[in-house]
């Protein structure tokens, strides 16, 4: 359990926010650890990106038959350009800009592993092999202060975060307390906002590596 009081989150329970996976750059399609590393998006992530949005923009169709003041209000990233970009790419088709971009989304550091092919072998021994890697409790701590400053920031508007793959795993963990796959790039996961009240959970890693890297 993280040590912290951001692990405790308050919002408006009547806002709606969701996590998107940055878009492909290439060393997602080479299967190497960017973690910090900043990868731009590649012409496949440009059009997960908008597909994101398409997606988005059917989820506020959806929401308008029941509000029909429905909107997404703001776009939120991390700094790193893959997130950066799938950001913009996303806040163009729905008449918006990134509103701002918070340091503690940025993927986990990989440390001495970044740029590394993802195998199995070096997945499963990652922190003995190489030097640098960020501790999965720090990533999850800084995740959910991020969150907790975001929302707090924007409290009640209908919000779109983009971030990375293991961050939003890890973060959702956090907030289950349930094991958490990796979403693909360009995916959108919902965050119910009862999730919000944060649970005790089991710090200890069981992820493997995607179908593409990190």
């Amino acid at each position: 359990m993280t040590s912290t009081e951001n692990a405790s989150l308050t919002t408006d329970q009547t806002a709606r926010v969701v996590l998107i996976r940055h878009g492909q750059t290439d060393w997602n399609f080479e299967h190497r650890f960017q973690g910090q590393v900043d990868i731009p998006l590649n012409e496949t992530g440009r059009e997960q990106a908008g597909e994101a949005a398409e997606n988005l923009l059917a989820f506020a169709a959806a929401e308008q038959e029941n509000q029909p003041d429905f909107r997404w209000d703001a776009v939120l990233t991390s700094p790193l350009s893959r997130a950066f970009q799938t950001g913009e790419i996303i806040a163009h088709a729905l008449g918006l800009e990134v509103s701002k971009t918070y340091d503690g989304m940025q993927e986990r550091s990989f440390g001495e592993a970044e740029g590394v092919v993802v195998t199995p072998e070096i997945w499963g021994d990652l922190e003995a092999r190489f030097n640098g890697i960020e501790p999965l409790e720090d990533l999850r701590e800084r995740g959910i202060a991020a969150l907790n400053v975001a929302l707090s920031e924007h409290r009640g508007k209908n919000v779109i975060i983009v971030a990375h793959g293991l961050w939003i795993a890890q973060v959702m963990e956090e907030l289950t307390g349930e094991d958490m796959v990796l979403p693909v790039n360009g995916a959108i996961t919902e965050l119910p906002l009862e999730l919000l009240e944060h649970r005790s959970t089991d710090f200890s890693s069981t992820e493997s590596p995607s179908s593409q890297a990190i």
